[in-house]
């Protein structure tokens, strides 16, 4: 077993599951700092979901990877690079649709 891919997987789907409860936005510090008009132009409840999907999604990958490392050792490269393939994708919708504006 790897404890610190273990750490990781476990600090990541905590942290993923509070974005997507919607808990963790407010703590940011661009968060706070933005106006109130700001922060009415966005969708804050289904970007907190997506953003916690992406960040818990990388959590369950150290996970696998931390207790299984036999198996999964050979796969985690590929899943990693899978991961931030995804993750830029993301980036770049949640930049371009109007899902996540007033």
């Amino acid at each position: 077993m790897d404890y610190t891919c273990i750490v990781l997987g476990t600090v990541f789907c905590i942290a993923g599951i509070a974005f997507a409860c919607g808990k963790a936005h407010i703590h940011l510090a661009t968060w706070q700092a933005m106006s109130e008009e700001e922060k009415a132009q966005i969708k804050i409840g289904p970007l907190c979901r997506n953003i916690g999907n992406i960040i818990a999604l990388s959590g369950i990958i150290f996970l696998f990877k931390g207790l299984w490392p036999t198996i999964f050792n050979q796969w985690f490269m590929y899943a990693i690079i899978l991961w931030l393939i995804l993750a830029g994708f993301d980036v770049w919708y949640i930049g371009w649709s109007k899902r996540y504006r007033d």
